[in-house]
């Protein structure tokens, strides 16, 4: 028991001894909130599963591959410790804006598909950050203690 409070004293004086430090930089302080704002191995990651999820969900008709953009994001949230919200979205949108860009070829070559392609952007941007959100949302209330 008195490791234990000799551990607390010790973490307690070690906090304290961080806060004499001098406080960073601006700059510093927008280069640490940007490394942590976009991970590029969460972006690879997501955007592994929202592939996968658009392919797989293909094969369903009409609205299959938004659908597997959704469950492949649904399972970055639920699977990543932090909460992925833009490099999720980031490579949902990607993803649905190239596989809606594929499906509306001949229309971007006539370029009448400007729109469309934008709107595929959206949906994909919108839709796997909603995954996401839902996936991270339930990872919490499993994880939390009553």
């Amino acid at each position: 028991m008195a490791e234990r409070t000799d551990q607390l004293t010790e973490a307690r004086s070690a906090d304290h001894e961080l806060d004499l430090e001098e406080p960073p930089s601006r700059t510093g302080r927008v280069r640490k909130r940007a490394g942590t704002l976009f991970s590029p191995k969460r972006f690879l990651f997501a955007l592994a599963l929202i592939v996968a999820g658009t392919l797989v969900g293909g094969v369903v008709p009409v609205a299959g591959g938004i659908i597997g953009a959704f469950v492949g994001a649904f399972l970055v949230g639920v699977a990543s410790r932090h909460r992925p919200m833009i490099e999720t979205g980031v490579a949902g949108a990607a993803v649905v804006g190239l596989s809606t860009a594929f499906d509306y070829l001949p229309w971007l070559v006539g370029g009448n598909g400007r729109t469309i392609a934008a709107l595929g952007l959206a949906v994909g941007f919108v839709v796997c950050t909603l995954g996401a959100y839902f996936g991270a949302d339930l990872r919490d209330g499993l994880t939390r203690e009553i």
